[in-house]
């Protein structure tokens, strides 16, 4: 009985008075089972107890009110003691929190869910473009927006999950540019890494280190950091292309720098001179697996392709040849446009390729850390992202940010989709990784970090 006692009044409390007042209750209810007398008739008759046993209880009763009271009151000055100590850590604390905040310093203990994060942050979301939604206003652009004014006609996939950036995912910025007959715009050269691909008109033209390429639907067109060029349009009719650029990526690396000071001969110009002779990039480097041994393959920067642009015809032909292949059952009939010289992605920090969808095919689902910008080319149909469905047509152009389950399907007829992914700069760094969902709905890695 001691140590049943006892333990009650050891537990501890802020009120001596509450558990004395337990501690008698519980006495005159352990004195009931003994006597067989109700307790509250003990409170008001302890005579009824037979002399020994209520003297018994009468000495136990008092020695237990006695020890309870000495450790409730040890254990109260034990509770004091114990709030205000955590009074005094509040105030430390609170005094720490305002240091460092003073201190430009972040504490850890309060951010380390956001930093620890178990996946990719997912902060892009999917999103479609329809061309048939945006082709008028990119008319009426070009009717009330003189070139004069903003020198390069576009209009900007801002992202509806980045809060209103000009940023198609966290890594790609993109638009569609539109240029009159006779626009052009002045020579120039960037830090990002830009390419465009046509979608419509015949007579646009990018100049790029000395070499004019005239443009037609399907082209891609490489502007490789730190090449000077300038683009325009000889033709009769708007030219329209999309261009993709790195421009988030090397933003978040604080290494954006645009310049326009192009001079020849100490003059400067806003057009540049043509100093290689008609074709040249396809007259050299379009003879699959051979390269020539006389010309230096360095042009401007040292880590893209010499080769600036890509022929829709030779791309076309390449898909056509493969169409009876098995193909990937993520990704169908799907080339990358390389670098001849070295075989790798044509810039550092993107890669470009193009998807043949065989009619009624359903490619299996896949999702990869990289982000991924898609162009339709070519006929009609569907891409599940993370659950959504979106449906498209052609020059229509949707996102597909990082980590996020995805799969293409040709709707009718075949298909053909132009990509350009983040792909090779997560590679570089040890971060690409991919994996798909066999028919079975098993997980499996594709390309493992």
């Amino acid at each position: 009985m001691p140590g049943r006692w006892s333990s009650v009044c050891s537990a501890g409390s802020t009120s001596s008075a509450f558990f004395c007042t337990v501690i008698a209750f519980l006495v005159w209810t352990d004195a009931k089972r003994i006597s067989g007398v109700p307790c509250y008739q003990l409170a008001l008759s302890p005579k009824r107890l037979k002399p020994s046993l209520s003297t018994g209880l009468t000495a136990r009763f008092s020695s237990y009110i006695v020890r309870c009271i000495i450790q409730c009151n040890i254990n109260t000055q034990q509770t004091r003691r114990d709030i205000t100590m955590q009074h005094e850590q509040s105030g430390v604390r609170a005094t720490l929190s305002r240091d460092a905040s003073a201190l430009n310093l972040v504490e850890f203990w309060k951010e380390r869910e956001d930093i620890e994060i178990r996946e990719p942050r997912k902060t892009a979301v999917p999103h479609l473009w329809q061309w048939s939604e945006i082709n008028p206003r990119l008319a009426s652009a070009s009717k009330t927006v003189p070139i004069e004014e903003c020198e390069r006609r576009a209009l900007v996939f801002a992202n509806p999950g980045l809060g209103g950036k000009p940023y198609i995912t966290s890594t790609l910025f993109a638009a569609y540019s539109l240029y009159n007959p006779g626009e052009s715009a002045p020579v120039h050269r960037h830090t990002p890494c830009a390419s465009r691909f046509v979608l419509q008109g015949n007579g646009g033209f990018t100049t790029v280190a000395g070499e004019k390429i005239p443009m037609s639907r399907g082209d891609l067109v490489l502007t490789p950091h730190g090449c000077w060029h300038d683009h325009g349009n000889d033709g009769t009719e708007p030219v329209v292309w999309v261009d993709v650029l790195d421009v988030p990526l090397i933003e978040a690396l604080n290494s954006t720098r645009f310049e326009f000071d192009y001079a020849e001969e100490g003059q400067t110009k806003t057009t540049q001179s043509i100093s290689r002779p008609s074709g040249y990039s396809t007259r050299l480097y379009s003879y699959g697996g051979i390269t020539p041994t006389f010309v230096d393959h360095q042009r401007g920067s040292v880590d893209h392709s010499p080769m600036f642009v890509y022929r829709w015809q030779d791309t076309r032909e390449a898909l056509k040849a493969m169409a009876d292949l098995p193909g990937s059952p993520y990704d169908a009939i799907t080339v990358e446009y390389t670098n001849p010289v070295s075989g790798g992605s044509v810039m550092p920090t993107m890669s470009h390729r193009s998807t043949l969808l065989r009619a009624g095919e359903k490619a299996l689902s896949q999702r990869s850390t990289a982000s991924s910008v898609f162009v339709v080319l070519e006929g009609s149909g569907t891409t599940e992202i993370n659950g959504v469905r979106f449906d498209w047509k052609p020059n229509d152009v949707f996102c597909v940010p990082a980590w996020v389950w995805y799969h293409h399907e040709a709707v009718g007829g075949e298909a053909v989709l132009y990509s350009v992914t983040d792909s090779p700069s997560l590679t570089k760094l040890g971060l690409m990784r991919k994996q798909g969902r066999t028919n079975d709905g098993a997980i499996v890695e594709l390309e493992a970090a």
